[in-house]
Parts: C-alpha cells; structure tokens; sequence
C-alpha cells in the first residue's frame, strides 16, 4: 500500500522519502524504529548528536553507526556505555551486534531495500540472518 500525505513525524525520526515527496509505505515506519532502534543501543539521540561521542564530519547517526560497524567493524565504539559494561558473555555481544545490523537495515535510503517489519522482528528474534547492507 501506497500513500500520498502531507510529511508529519518527528524531525530526526522521518523516512528520506517524507523530504523527497516520494511515495510513502510501510517502510517509512521501518525506518523510524531504526532510528529508534540505534538511538537505545548507542544512547545517542539523533536530535542531541552534537555534543556527543560522534565527530562533527558525522553528524547523521545511520552514517556514523554504518562507518564504525561495517567499515572499522568497531560495533563496540557505538554502544551506550552502560550496555558495553554489561557484557558478560558472547550471548549479550550477539543479541547487540544484531540490534546494530538490523538497525542499520531499518535505515537504508532506498524503501525497498529495508526490511519488512516482519523481518526486522525475526532478525532481532536471531531467526533470520543479518548480513552487511549494500
């Protein structure tokens, strides 16, 4: 399903589509839980990225998060730091990593490369793989 309306949701938290006056579907939700989803593992919000643990070349958390796990496969340079000191076995780092992945699959530009919402909840349960993003 398809809808044309006028953009509402909160800065930060809106699809690229709602700016670009694209056709907008269920994957402009998936992108908002992304952004969400990032935002309860780093412990940054992405209205406060200024004065944060992120640079200033990378003020846009997906861009941030998308360079430290996948280019300097750092997953542990954006994790809050009260969930980095609960990590007591491989089991935590696992569910984490996923969260991570399957946040920056929420986030993609392009709608019809994020997941269903459907397959973001089998990636979070660990039933379906996450593999790098494009």
């Amino acid at each position: 399903m398809v809808s044309m309306s006028m953009a509402r949701g909160t800065r930060g938290y809106m699809a690229p589509e709602w700016l670009k006056h694209d056709p907008i579907t269920p994957k402009a939700d998936v992108y908002s839980f992304g952004m969400v989803l990032l935002e309860l593992v780093s412990g940054v919000r992405s209205s406060n990225i200024q004065g944060s643990l992120v640079h200033c070349e990378d003020l846009y958390l997906p861009r941030w998060a998308f360079g430290k796990v996948f280019k300097d496969m750092k997953v542990d340079d954006i994790l809050d730091r009260q969930i980095k000191h609960c990590f007591h076995n491989r089991l935590h780092f696992d569910f984490v990593n996923r969260m991570v992945h399957t946040a920056i699959w929420c986030l993609q530009d392009l709608p019809e490369v994020r997941p269903s919402i459907g397959k973001v909840a089998k990636m979070l349960e660990g039933t379906v793989e996450t593999i790098e993003p494009k």
